[in-house]
């Protein structure tokens, strides 16, 4: 919830990437910050619905992505391996330009038991 606030309630323009896990909408995109964001939601979370984190995707402008673990809850897929690969490739990507590191994110993420979708720049 905090990360998406930063972009959204209370905007920084500082922030140039950002990861928020199983969060909720909260509100309109600030234009201050232009922000690369990536989601990560389990699509069983019963502390904050996925379905309120696919809104606060479509709000924002690209680049952004949404990774979706199917099957789990609020936090349980934090330490599974396709999560770390993700976000260190994320940012990677997001903070130091590797173009490289972009282009593994869908293998990063990609499996039996996730959904990946992005719009990157």
């Amino acid at each position: 919830m905090t990360t998406h606030g930063l972009l959204t309630s209370w905007p920084d323009a500082r922030i140039t990437a950002a990861i928020p896990m199983s969060c909720v909408d909260m509100g309109d995109p600030s234009p201050a910050v232009r922000a690369k964001v990536l989601f990560t939601h389990g699509d069983r979370d019963g502390t904050c619905p996925i379905s309120s984190a696919r809104q606060a995707y479509r709000e924002l402008p690209a680049a952004k992505a949404f990774l979706a673990f199917r099957g789990s809850g609020h936090s349980n897929y934090f330490g599974d391996s396709r999560t770390v690969n993700t976000f260190v490739d994320w940012m990677r990507w997001s903070l130091y330009g590797d173009t490289a590191a972009r282009d593994r994110l869908r293998a990063d993420a990609t499996s039996s038991t996730t959904t990946w979708e992005s719009a990157l720049r």
